[in-house]
C-alpha cells in the first residue's frame, strides 16, 4: 500500500517543487534559444539558491522519521 499523499513520505518532491518554481521564474523570454551550457548554468545557479535559503539537510534527514510516523499511523496522512 502506498499513502494517498505520496510527497508527505517521499520528500525529494519537495527538493524537485523548490528547484522547478526557481526555474520556472529564471525563465529567459526566448527559451527556445537557450543553449544546453545556459541551461546548466542556470539550473547551478537555482540549485546553489535553493541549498543556501532552504533547509535541504533537515530534508534529507527527516525520511527515517517519516517512515516512521507512517508505520504508526497506518498511512493515515502526516502532518508537515
Amino acid at each position: 500500500m502506498q499513502p494517498g499523499h505520496l510527497q508527505e513520505l517521499m520528500l525529494h518532491e519537495t527538493a524537485v517543487s523548490w528547484l522547478r518554481a526557481r526555474l520556472e521564474q529564471s525563465l529567459p523570454g526566448a527559451c527556445w534559444k537557450e543553449s544546453s551550457e545556459e541551461f546548466g548554468s542556470r539550473l547551478r545557479t537555482c540549485c546553489a539558491e535553493v541549498n543556501a535559503t532552504l533547509q535541504v539537510e533537515k530534508l534529507c534527514r527527516a525520511f527515517p522519521k517519516r517512515v516512521q510516523q507512517l508505520l504508526e499511523t497506518e498511512g493515515e496522512r502526516l502532518r508537515q
